[in-house]
């Protein structure tokens, strides 16, 4: 008896000859995420005819593998696995090929899972949509040579947002640049969905926008302390104080 399961995932569209090795690594790293357990799935090799990456799962996290991909077959999975099937059957598309995941059982492999790929009714493609927006990040580009400029704010994630706005806002707005504010830029965003199933914004038209303060409580502290001599202008343990002041019931007020 082995002390792994081994899998073996069918892709037509290749030979271990032609696939880009970028593709295959795409193919691996979803395979990777639909078996989840990762510390216990280990790439072994490629057969040779058509692509067949084979897989081994170690013993102990084996039943939890497979319970996982029976959870596809009977429509219990985890969200995670779905999105892990959708993203194999994606590739799959894109490179006009089927697959399949088969289970070593004695001397042969058995069918478990079925991706359905290029067969797979294409997802329909909506928009675009004209929708309010606004958007919260760093200014960290400004310019343009026509009547309108342009700018790039980064948001708190990372992502780049390239909008339209007048030179008078431009004007505005360009004293902020690198300087580390958060910006609340408004305007209207047209927005449409991948095939992919993704909302992608293609335009971006800014109409004013604000600079969002980010304040600490000692940044807001120091500044009620400037308005008016209290009591407690002179504490530096201000949730002591406001504690104290409630008594031991700290009931609201």
């Amino acid at each position: 008896m082995n002390d792994f399961d081994e899998y073996e995932f069918r892709l037509t569209a290749y030979t271990p000859a032609t696939i880009p090795m970028e593709r295959l690594a795409k193919y691996l790293v979803a395979l990777s995420e639909l078996f989840a357990h990762k510390s216990s799935v280990h790439f072994d090799r490629v057969e040779k005819g058509s692509t067949k990456p084979l897989m081994r799962v170690d013993r102990e996290d084996a039943p939890k593998v497979i319970n996982r991909i029976n959870g596809l077959r009977l429509g219990t999975a985890a969200n995670d696995a779905i999105d892990s099937f959708d993203k194999i059957n994606n590739l799959l598309r894109g490179d006009n090929a089927s697959g399949s995941l088969n289970r070593r059982t004695a001397d042969s492999f058995d069918l478990v899972l079925e991706f359905p790929g290029k067969d797979l009714p294409a997802p329909i493609k909506f928009g675009p949509f004209t929708e309010p927006a606004s958007i919260d990040g760093e200014l960290v580009k400004i310019g343009g040579k026509d009547q309108s400029a342009h700018a790039t704010i980064v948001d708190l994630e990372g992502k780049s947002w390239s909008g339209e706005m007048t030179r008078e806002l431009a004007q505005k707005i360009a004293p902020y640049l690198y300087k580390g504010y958060i910006l609340r830029v408004i305007g209207e965003a047209k927005w449409e969905r991948t095939e992919g199933g993704d909302w992608h914004a293609i335009f971006l038209r800014i109409s004013d926008f604000d600079v969002l303060r980010d304040d600490t409580l000692l940044d807001a502290t120091m500044r009620l302390r400037t308005l008016c001599d209290t009591d407690w202008s002179n504490e530096n343990d201000i949730d002591g104080f406001i504690s104290a002041e409630r008594g031991a019931n700290d009931e609201l007020h």
